[in-house]
């Protein structure tokens, strides 16, 4: 006699494929009705939960693709979208970019003032790869 081994899985962190297996559930205990093996359960409160989880599921991908959305539309302004560089121009990154070698080229030996502006200097030895504390 073999020794049969049997999983009934639930998708519990793909709220998707649960929401399905929910509206199969429930679409089936209708069915049956009176006669549904599930009468004992708070079927009222499940299909509510059920019916309220789609809506706000729904509800949280539109807002996922209008954060999309956003994101990238503040991307190209900041000037770090894919298709930008430094030189993109108008950018945020590409205006940053030239107020740095701006300042640099007025702070020579002076570098360390760039931090006044809000920039991260790092000072290194080149010869030792040391790094210089450029307080």
């Amino acid at each position: 006699m073999t020794k049969l081994s049997v999983k009934v899985e639930i998708a519990d962190n793909k709220p998707d494929e649960l929401i399905d297996l929910g509206d199969d559930v429930l679409k089936k205990h209708l069915e049956l009705g009176a006669t549904s093996p599930l009468l004992g359960l708070d079927m009222e409160t499940f299909e509510r939960n059920l019916n309220e989880a789609k809506e706000n599921r729904a509800e949280a991908k539109r807002l996922h693709r209008m954060a999309e959305a956003m994101n990238q539309k503040a991307g190209f302004k900041l000037g770090i979208d894919k298709s930008q560089n430094t030189r993109s121009p108008g950018t945020v990154y590409s205006i940053i970019t030239s107020a740095r070698d701006i300042l640099l080229g007025l702070n020579k030996s002076q570098e360390k003032k760039l931090s006044e502006w809000g920039f991260s200097v790092i000072i290194s030895d080149v010869a030792k790869n040391n790094k210089v504390n450029p307080n």
